[in-house]
């Protein structure tokens, strides 16, 4: 890894992070005035600026712009951000990849020129014509650094190798290695990462607050942002080596009209990998199913099972199998209102069912 960035921030200083925008420029303006930004703030962005939502051109220049015009504000590059080598090495898979993705920098900037992609058009054409339209941009994007280094902490897209010399990790896995907080380094820092959605790593109450691994120096703050059905954006705040978080949404709230009570026994997720789910017993809302990657039993809403064959299910995207308790006057986030007889929602970043009747 050679891109790294030693920065020196005073003890008495409040620092943000947020990683994973993914091209959300209303999340992140939201996100970054509640969290009441100021001068004397540091603020990091740890990674993936861009692809996968509408605006990724917005959210790079709203990052250029207040990073020059702001001290103390530093940006890591992500997987996604560094798609721009593949550009300004002309690799023909580019082509591909730009037909294949709705949302995606380049084809932003493309658009905003004017062009249309064709049979015959050719990575050179395009790379020429982006060069001289967004020169400044792409140079930005090209010199961010891989990870930032403080007294304390390690800021980095992906993770670290578990290696003595840290420094020395692979760089596609600093920006790409998956599920990092399951795993170990030696830095003797904090390691503060994004890349993959901390929903991911849920048990028992899913929730896509960041987390924090006290013993192995490991925070994890995706909020899944643009990529999960649930997804929020998260901001990690570090003050005074202390901990804390919050966060902002895209969904609708409404307020609890009469208190519904969690059975306990509804736990767990169906998350990436593990999609792959085997029916039990059929009640008329949830069906009681056995996770077969995991050997779990969990009550899985019956519009998220997916048949695949006679004998073969799966859920038909990532849902929560728990409950949440609620009290009449609370406000939350309705995140799936269409199914029958209960109402996902989101309380403080966790996800969950109530009956329809609460809300």
């Amino acid at each position: 890894m050679e891109k790294i960035k030693k920065v020196s921030i005073p003890d008495n200083s409040r620092i943000i992070v947020i990683s994973d925008i993914h091209g959300d420029i209303d999340l992140l303006k939201k996100l970054v005035k509640k969290v009441d930004y100021h001068q004397g703030d540091y603020l990091v962005i740890n990674g993936d600026m861009c692809e996968k939502g509408a605006n990724s051109k917005e959210v790079v220049r709203y990052m250029m712009d207040l990073s020059l015009n702001h001290p103390n504000i530093y940006v890591t590059e992500g997987n996604c951000d560094a798609l721009i080598e593949e550009l300004l090495n002309e690799n023909p898979a580019l082509l591909i990849y730009l037909a294949r993705q709705k949302y995606s920098l380049l084809n932003e900037w493309l658009e905003e020129l004017d062009f249309v992609l064709t049979e015959v058009t050719t990575v050179q054409e395009i790379k020429q014509l982006l060069m001289k339209h967004f020169t400044k941009e792409i140079n930005w994007l090209m010199n961010l650094p891989t990870a930032i280094e403080t007294e304390q902490y390690i800021f980095v897209h992906a993770g670290l190798e578990d290696i003595e010399n840290w420094q020395e990790t692979d760089r596609d896995i600093a920006l790409s290695t998956p599920s990092f907080f399951e795993k170990n380094h030696q830095a003797n820092k904090y390691v503060v990462v994004g890349h993959w959605p901390v929903v991911n790593y849920s048990t028992d109450l899913p929730s896509d607050n960041p987390i924090i691994d006290e013993n192995k120096k490991i925070i994890a703050i995706d909020g899944g942002n643009m990529v999960k059905p649930t997804g929020q954006l998260n901001a990690l705040i570090i003050k005074d080596d202390t901990f804390s978080y919050t966060y902002v949404d895209s969904f609708p709230t409404r307020t609890v009209l009469q208190d519904f009570q969690a059975d306990t026994s509804w736990a767990g997720s169906i998350n990436y990998p593990y999609y792959f789910i085997q029916p039990l017993t059929k009640n008329d809302y949830f069906t009681q199913c056995k996770q077969l990657e995991t050997d779990r039993v969990l009550f899985v809403k019956n519009e998220y099972i997916h048949p695949l064959s006679d004998d073969k299910y799966q859920a038909k995207t990532d849902v929560s199998c728990a409950q949440l308790t609620v009290q009449k006057g609370e406000q939350v986030s309705i995140v799936d209102d269409s199914c029958s007889g209960y109402t996902l929602i989101k309380k403080d970043g966790k996800l969950g069912w109530i009956a329809k009747e609460s809300i």
